[in-house]
């Protein structure tokens, strides 16, 4: 029941946010009386991607929890890019980061991994989107990965204000929402769906806190796998 309770009191709001924007930009552009110029076409319309994009993320966080509640998680493996998958992932949300400098450091000799291409992609979508609402404006996030003991790791570090120590404990639970200067809050779902899908892949997705401030994500991604299993049959 807290669950249920908490769930439509985050939906309630995060959910009704953007459609009142949506509404809004398109009620404008609807606007017969008006004359609007090219550029105030083209904020109305960019408003309403923007929204729709937020609302799609958030549906698909909901409906990835309610996958995990139920214990119908189980990813579609088949050996994928790593580094095609990041360049996918940082293109789409290139708009959401234009405030930011990402940078992505990716090795060459990268070997493919065992891995459900779209659960990945929400994973690091999920990251990405996570330190972009968490930091300054001109910021740098960074996105790295390499192989370690037998698995590929992936990080998204960010130079921003941090996360509490008190409060790295709880980031991963569903619908905590961190209190964090010069930040926007959100449903509290996206680190929550990010380590199951992770933990769904054998693998591990945890926090910490870096000296100069900031914080790095790091997940990691096991090398071996059903399908491994499957091609060395």
């Amino acid at each position: 029941m807290a669950l249920k309770t908490a769930l439509l009191n985050a939906v309630s709001h995060d959910l009704r946010t953007p459609l009142a924007s949506i509404i809004a930009s398109a009620g404008s552009l609807r606007q017969a009386d008006v004359q609007w110029t090219d550029a105030e076409r083209e904020t109305f319309a960019a408003d309403i991607e923007e929204q729709a994009t937020r609302l799609s993320r958030i549906v698909t966080n909901l409906l990835d929890l309610s996958r995990m509640e139920s214990g119908t998680l189980r990813p579609d493996r088949g050996w994928y890019d790593v580094g095609a998958l990041v360049d996918d992932v940082v293109g789409r949300l290139r708009p959401l980061a234009s405030a930011h400098r990402v940078r992505v450091s990716m090795p060459d000799d990268l070997p493919p991994v065992p891995l459900d291409y779209i659960e990945i992609d929400q994973v690091l979508s999920n990251l990405v989107e996570n330190a972009v609402r968490h930091t300054p404006a001109g910021t740098e996030i960074e996105i790295d990965a390499h192989v370690e003991d037998g698995s590929v790791v992936i990080e998204v570090g960010d130079n921003g204000p941090g996360i509490p120590a008190e409060a790295l404990a709880r980031i991963f639970d569903p619908f905590v929402r961190l209190s964090v200067p010069d930040s926007r809050s959100g449903l509290g779902l996206g680190l929550a769906v990010a380590r199951g899908l992770v933990e769904a892949h054998g693998g591990h997705l945890g926090a910490q806190r870096r000296p100069g401030g900031g914080v790095t994500f790091r997940f990691t991604l096991p090398l071996e796998g059903p399908v491994a299993a499957a091609a060395g049959q």
